[in-house]
């Protein structure tokens, strides 16, 4: 009879299924945005600067120069790099950084501008979270900050330092 009474038992439990009481198929839905696009709208000129190794020009936000630099060369001009394709209300992070080039070494500070809130006189290399405006204007960042001399230059030629624009999304 014992065999029997398990016999039964793993038949009925073979024979029964598990019954839900529903189930549905759902989707998970995202919508992609593009990249920044970024562009060098007004490249950042110091203008001329005393040749000598430890000579240092400063620009201030409005694009005026000091220091060891000519004050009233023309090609002095406050850098301008836009920021351009992200959507209204864009949480992003901005990192300006200089470097040395050949000779000069270049030290920034920046300004960004159409973002909510106030983000002025940046430090360089600082990664500052901005959220594009609600109108999605395009950010504008003015460049600007200290050039100087790591060797001696030779007068009426041109040196260069880079300075790189990191936009990320949050």
């Amino acid at each position: 009879m014992k065999n029997f009474k398990i016999l039964s038992i793993a038949a009925l439990v073979s024979v029964s299924t598990f019954s839900f009481a529903a189930s549905e198929t759902f989707q998970a839905t995202v919508n992609a945005v593009s990249d920044a696009t970024i562009t060098n709208t007004t490249p950042l000129h110091f203008g001329a600067m005393q040749t000598a190794s430890g000579s240092v020009c400063t620009m201030d936000n409005a694009g005026a120069v000091t220091g060891a630099c000519d004050a009233s060369n023309a090609n002095i001009a406050l850098g301008v790099v836009t920021v351009s394709g992200l959507l209204a209300n864009t949480a992003v992070d901005v990192t300006v950084n200089g470097s040395s080039g050949s000779n000069v070494t270049f030290v920034s500070t920046v300004d960004i501008q159409n973002a909510t809130g106030t983000h002025n006189a940046v430090s360089d290399n600082t990664t500052t979270a901005v959220t594009t405006n609600g109108s999605g204007d395009d950010l504008a960042i003015n460049v600007y900050g200290t050039m100087t001399v790591d060797s001696d230059l030779t007068a009426g030629q041109a040196y260069t330092a880079d300075y790189v624009v990191d936009v990320t999304f949050q």
